[in-house]
Formats: C-alpha cells, sequence, structure tokens
C-alpha cells in the first residue's frame, strides 16, 4: 500500500462505556492504511466486554493490538505504546474522545508538505459524558486562545508556555519525533506540557485549523484528590524549571514567569495556605533568578 502507515494508539483505563466510540470513528475513517494498539492500564472496571466484542467484530477490517496489563500509568503505557507502533505517524486517543470529519488524509497531506514539522495538533469540539456538542471549537470557544498566535512558531512557543489549551487527541506526529526530543517522562504524571515545550523549543510544531476530533468533558477529567492535584502542581513546576534551558529570550522569560508563578502557589498549598516569609521570598528569587542564565 501507497499510503504511509498511521499507528492510533489508545491508553485505555475505565471507559468501558466510551471505548466502542472511539474504535468506531477510527474505522469510519476513511484512510486506508491504520492500525490500532490498545493498552488496557489496569482498569478496575469489572469487565472490557466493549473492547473484546469489538475486536471480534472487526478485525478482519482494521489491525488490532490488544494488550492487558497491570497499572503503570499514563506516562510509562504512553511509551509503551510508542515503541509498539509500526507506523511512520502516531495519533494518540484517549479512551473517551472520538474522532470526526475524516481527517485523517488530509493531516497525512499536511505533515508531507511541511517536512521540516514533526508534529501537527488541531482544533477540537467540545461534548458531554453523552456525546452532546457543548463548543465548536475547543481554542476558541473552550480555551478562549488567540488562535492567531498559532500560525507561526514564536506564537506557538508563547500560547504553549504562557496559554496551554490543546486537548484530547489532536497530536498527530511522525514517529521520528522521539529521536529528536526524546520520549514522555515517566518521573511526572503531567506529561503533554513538558512533552510540548520540548517540541516547540525545536520549532517541531505545526497547527492545523481543523476540528479532528470530539474532546469528552465529564467528571473524571480532572482529580478531586488533593494529594492528587498537590502533585500535578509539583509537576508543572518541575516541567517549567527542567525546560528552561532548551529556550531563548523572550521564550525563557515567559517560562521562567510562569515557573515562579506555579512554585509560590505550590509551596502555599503545601504549607496549607500559609503565608510564605519574606525572608523565604526573597533568597527564593534570587536563587531563581540564576535559572535565567545557566
Amino acid at each position: 500500500m501507497n499510503k504511509p502507515l498511521i499507528s492510533i494508539l489508545i491508553p485505555y483505563y475505565n471507559h468501558n462505556h466510551y471505548i466502542k466510540e472511539t474504535l468506531d470513528s477510527i474505522i469510519a475513517d476513511t484512510y486506508p492504511n491504520k492500525e490500532i494498539i490498545l493498552i488496557n492500564d489496569g482498569s478496575t472496571e469489572e469487565s472490557d466486554e466493549s473492547i473484546i466484542n469489538w475486536i471480534k467484530e472487526h478485525e478482519k477490517e482494521i489491525n488490532i493490538t490488544y494488550i492487558k496489563q497491570k497499572n503503570l500509568g499514563i506516562t510509562k503505557t504512553a511509551n509503551k505504546l510508542i515503541h509498539l507502533a509500526k507506523g511512520k505517524y502516531i495519533a494518540f486517543t484517549a479512551s473517551d474522545d472520538f474522532y470526526i470529519n475524516n481527517t485523517f488524509q488530509d493531516r497525512v497531506n499536511t505533515m508531507q508538505n511541511n517536512p521540516n514539522k514533526l508534529m501537527l495538533v488541531s482544533d477540537a469540539i467540545i461534548v458531554d459524558g453523552d456525546s452532546k456538542k457543548l463548543y465548536n471549537s475547543a481554542m476558541c470557544d473552550f480555551k478562549k486562545v488567540n488562535i492567531n498566535n498559532y500560525f507561526n512558531d514564536s506564537g506557538l512557543k508563547y500560547e504553549i508556555i504562557k496559554n496551554w489549551s490543546i486537548v484530547g487527541s489532536t497530536p498527530f506526529m511522525d514517529k521520528n519525533l522521539f529521536n529528536e526530543v526524546g520520549y514522555y517522562n515517566e518521573n511526572i504524571i503531567v506529561e503533554d506540557w513538558d512533552f510540548f515545550l520540548r517540541v516547540v523549543a525545536k520549532d517541531l510544531l505545526l497547527y492545523h485549523d481543523k476540528q479532528v476530533v470530539a474532546y469528552r468533558v465529564h467528571d473524571t477529567n480532572a482529580s478531586k484528590n488533593p494529594e492528587v492535584r498537590l502533585q500535578q502542581i509539583r509537576d508543572l513546576y518541575l516541567t517549567a524549571k527542567n525546560n528552561l534551558h532548551l529556550f531563548r529570550f523572550p521564550s525563557k522569560i515567559y517560562l521562567w514567569k510562569r515557573y515562579r508563578r506555579i512554585y509560590k502557589g505550590y509551596r502555599k498549598k503545601e504549607n496549607n495556605k500559609k503565608k510564605l516569609t519574606l525572608i523565604f521570598s526573597i533568597k527564593q528569587f534570587f536563587k531563581d533568578l540564576k535559572l535565567l542564565f545557566q
């Protein structure tokens, strides 16, 4: 087949109610050369019947690999999926989102027409738990970003650093991207921002201004566990700090300011919202200032 293979990678966890819609949307896209690799990351659901039945029904239409494992977490599972992928292109898909608008061929064409870019991100619609549309555009209506910044490298850096707005299953990547920027950081649980910072630092990201998926918003999207939320905030400030060296001014200033703001918020939460002392704040400022010149 002349068409390059697309590996559609699905880290699955407790979405038995939604996974059939996800898988059906992959089949519905008419791009002819694609595979599905789905890893059940230790789901606590009693049954994965939806997956098993779907595979039996469609195994002659598309190559699908299904793996069940003990829970390893999103980053380790994502890296495992990448290593299993055989395709030139990779599309990560959350197990509660679904594809729309028959866009795989269009995205392959866009990547082939921009060989200096290795990652494509797009817009999405927003749906609720019953697949009812809530917003026509995740970028403009839901996240309310300045979409004009997404059409050049400097604007992309600014938006990725300051106004994180990439949702769900929109990223589409050349597998060579992982040779350029590395894999997902398995030491953190907020993996996407760290990865995107490494991509935009090398100007490898391109924006594709079309809605390609339905991103589902429901009660399980965000953690309500305060300990997990504190770890997420810690991951964010460490991500900003650890990636500072990749950027030049003014992007480095933007990221440094973001790091400072997240870190101060983290310390306040860590100290049960007690006011930080002036002495601590001054010492920390000068310590952080050195990061700008490393």
